[in-house]
Order: C-alpha cells, then structure tokens, then sequence
C-alpha cells in the first residue's frame, strides 16, 4: 500500500534532483570569481552530487535563496530511497 506513494516521491525527487545538479553546474560556470580551474574542479565535483551540492550551497558563497539550499538535499534524499528500494527496505 506505501509502495506507490514512495515510488511517486522517489520519481517526483528524482526528476527535481536533475534540476539542482544543473542548477549546481550553471552556477558554477556564472561565477565570475572563480577561476578557470576551480571551476574545472566544482564541475568534476559533480560525480559526488549527494555532498557536494549542499556543502556548495550553504558553504560555497553561492548566494542562494533558502529555497534552493534547501533543495540542494533532494539528491541525497533521492539516492536513500533509490537504497531503500534496491535492498528492499522498502516493499
């Protein structure tokens, strides 16, 4: 009976994860401050979304409203649910 509704969230976090990762990547590639291989590490940061876009967002200067730095914990919420589906925590 919970199955659907978690899988309608997961697939719901999953699609707004997207967005933050591109909104995490853009933001980087505007900054005017950074140089060119900061930039090039922020980008390679990417393969670590979960971490690194809510260290960004609350730690990184970036200038963000509540709302995104409190999106930035979608992905990591996705990817627990993604876990608890795999191993089955979730039935």
């Amino acid at each position: 009976m919970l199955l659907p509704l978690l899988w309608t969230i997961f697939v719901v976090l999953a699609v707004i994860s997207f967005g933050m990762i591109a909104a995490y990547w853009l933001d980087v590639q505007d900054r005017g401050d950074l140089g060119f291989w900061r930039k090039v590490w922020y980008s390679v940061a990417t393969l670590l979304f979960p971490v690194t876009l809510p260290i960004y967002a609350m730690a990184g200067r970036a200038g963000w409203p509540r709302s995104l730095r409190v999106g930035s914990f979608v992905p990591a919420v996705a990817l627990a649910l993604f876990a608890a589906f795999l191993f089955g925590l979730i039935r």
